[in-house]
């Protein structure tokens, strides 16, 4: 119901910008109309007081005075001056304020004894002042200016009669109206090109948002950065000239950025490193290349971002390998306890048969001893873990072993000297099922083509180490094999192996000890693991 009611971006445009263009066009319309009509309001009582003044200077008009001209004969004067004005009527009145003579525009009524008013004779005659009155409604007015006739009579001057100029106020509205006929005009034309305009505006925006309406922005954008602030895989993005568009926080913590602010910095003020800083900018795209950033081995993946065949930025991402690394063992795990529960399952369940069918054949005593023999063994197993080796985590993966040597025909064996207390926290389980689950299954593997197969493990920690030693009575290994074995990929025994001694030595490097190997053909191999019981600070050991 919300979306319904969202106006789209183009109709906000085009409303807001219309009425802002109505409303400014609106004022500046009034405003100039107002001024145009004071304009020509004040040029018509210019043009009529001018006129006036124009024709009571006149030598024809100061003579006529003197002598005493008839009214044809003033009117022949003035007539052509009020066609070249445009007033509508020119009068000359005596000092008493009869008319002797007039200048009259056929489509006026003729007023044959009209006189002159006493505002008009007035300031005119006994002041000698030039004005301009208006008489008359509004739409009947008349716009009158007056000026008087002054005869110098050389040792005077006498005002001896007044001249009166007479514009229509209809005339003057009309002119004012035809003015702003043509402003309104002119705004309308405005008008339109703003609406135009905000119409290619809008349709350009909208081309750049995609089509997508701003708050349909504005969810996307909320929804990126809470999707780029929950993953846990760090995330970069940078714009052409290198300057920092987004960042999570797992990438801060990745590559551990202590800035409160980077974005809109320059990633070369950001990370120390000019190796990633290269692999950031690269031109190509990089796929899963590691790179060692403070002391962490992290994978890197790029992809430039490209518009019309020029590159307008790159999306970077960091995983730390330490985790993936993590993730591979978890899961090796998991596969090596389902391995060994299901050769467990097994080895019962075939036991659970041998009894069945001596139950069913009737020979009781035969099930009976199967029954005690395998809980002998069970106990003799359960007795010497429990006694010998009490760590729970090694206890697990041996039993696990047991099950599945059993279903193997394999003889394991744990030495009767063996002893192991519970391990420190700085042996969690993961590395162990690591090394002793590579090195025990590497034994099995050894021994799968002897025609008694013995596999048997010893453990111990006695002093400050701990001790794990598996040997089996396989082939053993000549000294090119030996030296190669700890190397990634390496195998005799097909493609996509030889991982398993790799990550055993890896696994044993990080806990800060060490693995040796004693080989010789036709003699087994004995693989012995020494891990310190304390992990001592390196600052210290370098300074002692």
């Amino acid at each position: 119901m919300k979306n319904r009611l969202q106006v789209p971006l183009h109709i906000k445009i085009l409303g807001l910008v219309g009425t802002l263009l109505l409303l400014v066009i609106s004022l500046i319309t009034f405003m100039v109309g107002y001024m145009e009509s004071k304009e020509d309001v004040a040029n018509a009582e210019s043009l009529a007081m001018q006129t006036a003044k124009t024709i009571s200077y006149m030598p024809g008009v100061q003579d006529a005075f003197r002598t005493g001209a008839t009214l044809e004969e003033m009117k022949q004067l003035t007539e052509q001056i009020r066609e070249e004005a445009g007033a509508s009527v020119i009068t000359i009145f005596d000092r008493s304020g009869g008319i002797i003579g007039r200048a009259q525009d056929e489509t006026v009524p003729i007023e044959k004894d009209a006189t002159a008013s006493d505002e008009e004779l007035y300031k005119a005659v006994v002041f000698g002042s030039s004005y301009v009155i208006k008489t008359g409604s509004r739409e009947e007015g008349i716009l009158k200016g007056v000026a008087p006739v002054t005869i110098d009579y050389r040792k005077y001057k006498k005002v001896e009669g007044i001249v009166t100029v007479d514009f229509p106020m209809k005339g003057i509205y009309n002119e004012i109206l035809a003015d702003i006929s043509k402003i309104v005009l002119a705004a309308g034309v405005v008008f339109l090109m703003g609406i135009a305009g905000s119409f290619l505006l809008a349709k350009s925006i909208r081309k750049d948002t995609l089509g997508l309406e701003p708050f349909e922005i504005s969810s996307l954008y909320r929804e990126r950065n809470a999707v780029l602030q929950s993953v846990k895989e760090g995330i970069v993005a940078i714009d052409h000239q290198g300057i920092i568009t987004t960042m999570n926080v797992s990438a801060k913590d990745l590559l551990d950025i202590r800035r409160e602010e980077v974005i809109e910095k320059n990633i070369i003020d950001v990370l120390p490193s000019e190796e990633l800083i290269d692999m950031i900018q690269s031109p190509t795209k990089i796929i899963n290349r590691e790179l060692e950033y403070k002391d962490k081995i992290i994978i890197v993946n790029t992809r430039p971002i490209t518009e019309n065949g020029r590159k307008t930025g790159t999306v970077a991402s960091f995983r730390d390998k330490t985790e993936i690394k993590k993730m591979v063992d978890a899961l090796s795990e998991v596969r090596q306890y389902s391995e060994d529960l299901r050769a467990q399952a097994h080895e019962f369940t075939g036991t659970l048969y041998v009894i069945l069918g001596f139950i069913q054949l009737g020979k009781t005593n035969e099930a009976i001893e199967l029954i005690q023999q395998e809980a002998n063994l069970q106990e003799q197993v359960t007795e010497m873990f429990f006694s010998q080796i009490r760590d729970e985590k090694v206890q697990a993966i041996l039993l696990g072993k047991f099950a599945k040597a059993s279903e193997k025909k394999i003889r394991f064996t744990v030495d009767g000297e063996s002893s192991l207390a519970p391990l420190p926290e700085h042996v969690p389980l993961s590395p162990l099922i690591v090394i002793l689950g590579n090195l025990i299954n590497n034994a099995f593997d050894a021994v799968s083509d002897c025609t008694d197969p013995k596999v048997s493990f010893f453990v111990t920690d006695l002093g400050n180490d701990i001790i794990f030693e598996i040997a089996d009575n396989g082939k053993g290994l000549d000294k090119n094999t030996e030296s190669r074995i700890f190397l990634r990929g390496y195998s005799k025994k097909g493609a996509n192996r030889g991982y398993g001694l790799a990550n055993v030595k890896e696994e044993v490097h990080s806990l800060n000890g060490a693995i040796e190997v004693n080989s010789s053909p036709g003699n087994g191999t004995v693989f012995t693991v020494i891990l310190p019981k304390q992990i001592q600070d390196m600052n210290k050991m370098i300074g002692g």
